[in-house]
């Protein structure tokens, strides 16, 4: 339902009645031709197309087969990034529950007797940070961690709409997202904040607040940030239309010793994301390799 392909080792979310759970595409048996009805060896499932896959899901689901009740023998799956509707599903069969037999479950059972953390993505706008902090909560809920996406625009209209774009204004707007994950932290959620947070004091500040904080820098070069600009802030704000703005006419100030470091314009969404999935987990469990 979706024009990217599903393939095997995506992971998504499965709603399974009123259940959600983090699954992983772990086999892609056959794809169908929905003309002939022959199964096809396939390596990846495109849009509209139709197979018979393996779901590999991280906690288990009580279910029965489609033939035998519609209701609890069907779901849909969703893409965490963006909570879009990517497949729809019938259960042909399911397998019992063999957390206890495998060994690398223990990595998210681990990890989530851990204390929370939140991971403060900073660079200008655009440089990627929203699309890296999608990812990366993509596959730490896989892992079953307890995730929040903490996104500074979205803020902007909720939490923050009294607020304008003075100095004063914005480190308002970053305590405002600090005291929010601090709380989230304190009750164990990895909290995934993308904000410009253009001010190191401010940042320093929201560290100190949240205590298990990892910050990660989006060092993508102005260049790169305004040919992404599909909104055009950055025509608009060399235009004069837009004052304030960060990285034209205020400055960014960009951190010193940051935990984690990307470049979106030398590395993929997937490399940048890998750097922070990895270390997360070494920050919340020691032992995971």
């Amino acid at each position: 339902m979706t024009h990217k392909p599903m393939q095997v080792g995506q992971r998504y979310l499965v709603k399974h009645t009123t259940k959600v759970v983090c699954g992983r595409i772990s086999q892609l048996d056959h794809k169908i031709d929905v003309n002939t009805l022959a199964q096809l060896r396939a390596e990846s499932l495109q849009l509209n197309e139709i197979g018979l896959v393996q779901i590999d899901l991280h906690n288990p689901i009580f279910c029965d087969p489609y033939r035998t009740n519609r209701n609890t023998g069907s779901f849909i799956v969703i893409d965490p990034s963006n909570n879009d509707t990517v497949a729809a599903g019938m259960i042909v069969a399911a397998v019992p529950d063999r957390t206890s037999e495998v060994a690398d479950t223990s990595i998210g059972s681990d990890v989530n007797r851990k204390q929370g953390l939140t991971v403060w993505f900073t660079g200008l706008s655009g440089a990627g940070k929203t699309t890296i902090s999608r990812s990366v909560a993509t596959e730490l809920l896989a892992l079953g961690l307890q995730v929040e996406v903490i996104d500074g625009d979205v803020i902007r209209h909720h939490l923050c709409k009294d607020l304008g774009f003075s100095k004063t204004d914005r480190d308002e707007n970053i305590r405002r997202i600090a005291f929010v994950s601090q709380l989230l932290t304190r009750n164990g959620t990895v909290v995934l904040v993308s904000a410009i947070s253009p001010y190191r004091a401010t940042r320093a500040a929201a560290r100190l607040s949240i205590g298990d904080f990892l910050e990660v820098y989006v060092n993508t070069p102005l260049s790169v940030c305004e040919i992404r600009d599909a909104k055009l802030l950055y025509q608009r704000a060399r235009a004069g239309e837009i004052t304030g703005f960060t990285g034209i006419d205020d400055p960014y100030e960009p951190p010193l010793e940051p935990e984690i470091v990307c470049n979106t314009a030398e590395e993929s969404t997937r490399e940048s994301a890998s750097k922070v999935v990895a270390a997360v987990l070494r920050y919340l469990s020691p032992r995971v390799e």
